[in-house]
């Protein structure tokens, strides 16, 4: 696996993961009984990790080269 791609994947997968903790704030912020707290944070720790999951997937589908990309930009200009 190319280093770009460990990066793009190491990014995004902090970006989700910082997005679901924000959804865990704002379930907090609703007061709910536990076992419903508890339901709802399940769902968001399983949608979270399935887009992980699926995101890498497409991720490895692509060669992804910083050198291509900007001799791309630089003929194309």
């Amino acid at each position: 696996m190319s280093k770009e791609k460990d990066y793009l994947k190491f990014q995004l997968r902090r970006k989700i993961t910082a997005l679901f903790k924000n959804f865990f704030f704002l379930l907090e912020d609703l007061n709910l009984e536990d076992e419903k707290y508890q339901k709802i944070r399940k769902r968001i720790l399983d949608y979270g990790n399935d887009a992980i999951r699926e995101i890498e997937e497409d991720i490895n589908k692509f060669d992804i080269s910083i050198w291509k990309l900007n001799c791309y930009f630089l003929l194309n200009q």
